[in-house]
């Protein structure tokens, strides 16, 4: 069963980055160029790997601070093979995303947008939350540098967020004459969300033997 929804939970989150990246490929003139080519979906979908472990990196971090009395040494010590590990697919991905954009880039032959705003907020982007995160987990791999890692993953995850409202919300109808602005009920609902999955987490990790070993009961019944 483990292993099963190990595979459900990878499709369904590769198969809704892709299908929401597809989604945008029907507002192809509400779109900044800088952000919109016809491989949007491929994108998101490369996008939400290096994203997806960044994350698991992050929340293992913050698990590990705030149920220390939960993790055994010897799991520490498997917590940083782990994310070592993790640390070079997310290089490897994060090095595939940035080509990818290079190369859509060059293709659609956009130089002539990056001396605007939304050029110089473009290498913003891509510059600060793509190519320096890829060095940093390169780097950090081969010096077994946890602590880069995780800093590599925070920005990795930043940047993540940043390109979803750079195609969603900033660069979409970027030349209206009344931008849009998520009004502070969309706000409050957003964080209700985030902080209600946060609670789950919590309450989940505080009865269930998922960080811990299960009792002792249930290890004999096996």
């Amino acid at each position: 069963m483990t292993i099963g929804a190990v595979i459900f939970g990878i499709t369904l989150s590769s198969l809704h980055q892709s299908g929401l990246g597809a989604l945008y490929l029907m507002a192809k003139e509400k779109i900044h160029p800088l952000w919109y080519s016809e491989f949007i979906p491929v994108l998101f979908f490369v996008s939400s790997i290096f994203a997806g472990l960044s994350m698991v990196i992050f929340e293992g971090s913050i698990s590990r601070k705030v149920f220390p009395d939960q993790i055994s040494d010897k799991h520490h010590k498997s917590e940083n093979s782990i994310i070592h590990g993790l640390s070079k697919i997310c290089a490897v991905t994060l090095f595939a995303y940035f080509c990818l954009q290079f190369l859509v880039f060059i293709h659609a032959k956009r130089w002539d947008l990056i001396n605007t705003p939304m050029g110089y907020w473009f290498l913003v982007e891509m510059i600060g939350f793509v190519f320096i995160p890829m060095v940093m987990f390169f780097y950090s791999y081969r010096t077994t540098n946890i602590f880069m890692i995780r800093l590599a993953a925070i920005l990795t995850m930043i940047g993540v967020v940043m390109n979803r409202l750079n195609v969603t919300v900033i660069g979409f109808r970027w030349d209206a004459a009344v931008p849009y602005i998520p009004s502070w009920m969309e706000i409050v609902v957003t964080l209700a969300v985030i902080f209600t999955e946060i609670w789950v987490f919590r309450w989940v990790i505080n009865r269930m033997p998922v960080l811990r070993e299960s009792p002792v009961w249930a290890r004999e019944e096996k």
